[in-house]
């Protein structure tokens, strides 16, 4: 099996008070007892661990040659270097292979409710983020997990409303408008994290490269820089699971608009 060549690090600060940090963020992993990654985040255009907010990072890990058969449980730690406490909610990982292009899912704590300070009277110094196996063709996915960035030119932001559908053999499952969240919405600059319930449980064999669709309710352009879609095998908790449905690192579409002089109103998504 090839080894990673980048991974995605995607996480949700708590909305509660306190819950944000300005302590820098670590994430630690290991394979067969030796250390492969150590990487310090530094400060970025998004709002790093702010209280409310959605982080989501890209690491090139080509020369660090990590095997995706060699993480389990304990090989995936994140961590934070300074005393101003940070409570995550949720943090995912994943990564793509250098050979074969392959999505991978590596790890997902969903609900932590562990704070992270290096001051022992408020937190752990770092927490495990425990494995999560790759879903099949055929897994029954009962939630799906989406990530997105936006670009952080001027004007790339919006307020205009978001929506994803998906629809199997013309049935709609999926119709999911972007709820009002202690996050910035699609603002210039910033992630997005959100869980998205599921009408009706399908496959990923069940979808075409027709299935899924993005669409913009409003005038007010919005270009994004990034989007995920995973699939996920419970309908709440910590799932076990998980299938990529779009991969988009970068970007394809262009700008998203009602207003066809600035972009389009809605885009299909390709299959991953």
């Amino acid at each position: 099996m090839s080894h990673f060549e980048r991974v995605w690090l995607g996480m949700l600060t708590r909305s509660t008070k306190y819950s944000g940090t300005n302590s820098r963020i670590v994430l630690i992993v290991n394979e067969d007892g030796h250390e492969s990654l150590h990487h310090t985040f530094p400060d970025t255009s998004q709002d790093d661990q702010e209280q409310g907010e959605a982080n989501l990072y890209e690491l090139d890990v080509a020369t660090q040659t990590i095997e995706p058969q060699n993480l389990g449980n304990s090989s995936v730690r994140v961590g934070i270097r300074g005393a101003d406490m940070w409570k995550p909610e949720h943090v995912v990982l994943w990564g793509e292979q250098l050979t074969g292009g392959a999505i991978l899912p590596v790890g997902i704590e969903t609900d932590i409710e562990t704070s992270l300070s290096t001051d022992q009277t408020e937190g752990n110094i770092s927490i495990p983020v425990r494995s999560l196996a790759l879903g099949t063709d055929r897994m029954r996915i009962n939630r799906l997990l989406m990530l997105m960035s936006t670009k952080k030119d001027k004007h790339a932001g919006t307020n205009s409303p978001i929506e994803l559908q998906v629809s199997v053999g013309g049935a709609i499952v999926v119709d999911f408008d972007i709820p009002d969240t202690p996050q910035q919405e699609q603002e210039r600059a910033q992630a997005n994290l959100y869980f998205v319930p599921v009408n009706n449980p399908f496959t990923k064999g069940d979808l075409t490269n027709n299935s899924i669709t993005l669409r913009i309710k409003g005038a007010d352009m919005w270009t994004p820089a990034s989007f995920f879609l995973f699939g996920l095998d419970d309908a709440r908790g910590r799932p076990e699971s998980m299938v990529p449905l779009v991969h988009e690192p970068t970007w394809p579409h262009g700008s998203m608009s009602t207003d066809s002089s600035e972009g389009d109103s809605s885009v299909t998504l390709t299959l991953a």
